[in-house]
C-alpha cells in the first residue's frame, strides 16, 4: 500500500531553525512598520529619521525567499534573503557616506522628519541587516539548507 503524507505549511514552519523563524517574525513586524505611513502617519514620521525612506521595505521582499525556503523543498532560496540583506548593507553604507561625508552632509532639514538624518541610522541600515545576514549564514542554517 502506498500512502502519502501531506505536511502542512505550519508544520514545516515549526520545523525550521529558530533563527529563520525569528527572522520571518522580525520581517513581518518590519514590513508592518514600513506601511505605517498608511495607518499611523505620526509613527511613520517618528521612525523615518532612523530607518530612511525605504530602510524597512526590503524586509518585505525577503519574506518571499524566507517563506519559500521553509515551505518548499528548495531551501537554497534562503540565500536570496542573504543576497538582499547584503545589498541592504551596501545601500546603508552608501546612505551613511552620502549623509555624513558626501554632498548632503550637514544640509538643512527644515525640521521635516522625512529629511532628518539621525546619527543612529547606520544601526538600522547597516548593523541590523548585517546581523541577520550573519545569523542566516550561521553553520546551523547551512546544515539545515544542505540537508534538504
Amino acid at each position: 500500500m502506498n500512502t502519502t503524507v501531506i505536511v502542512s505549511s505550519w508544520f514545516r514552519f515549526t520545523q525550521a531553525p529558530l533563527i529563520l523563524r525569528a527572522y520571518v517574525v522580525f520581517a513581518l513586524v518590519a514590513s508592518a512598520l514600513f506601511f505605517s505611513g498608511f495607518y499611523a502617519p505620526p509613527l511613520n514620521a517618528a521612525i523615518i529619521p532612523y530607518t530612511g525612506w525605504s530602510g524597512l521595505g526590503l524586509y518585505m521582499f525577503t519574506l518571499f525567499f524566507a517563506i519559500s525556503g521553509i515551505i518548499t523543498p528548495q531551501r537554497k532560496m534562503i540565500y536570496g534573503v542573504v543576497a538582499l540583506l547584503g545589498l541592504a548593507v551596501l545601500f546603508g553604507a552608501f546612505d551613511t557616506f552620502w549623509h555624513t561625508l558626501g554632498p548632503k552632509a550637514g544640509g538643512p532639514d527644515f525640521g521635516n522628519p522625512y529629511l532628518i538624518y539621525h546619527p543612529y541610522r547606520p544601526i538600522f541600515t547597516i548593523v541590523l541587516p548585517a546581523f541577520w545576514l550573519l545569523l542566516l549564514i550561521f553553520p546551523i542554517m547551512r546544515k539545515w539548507i544542505k540537508n534538504s
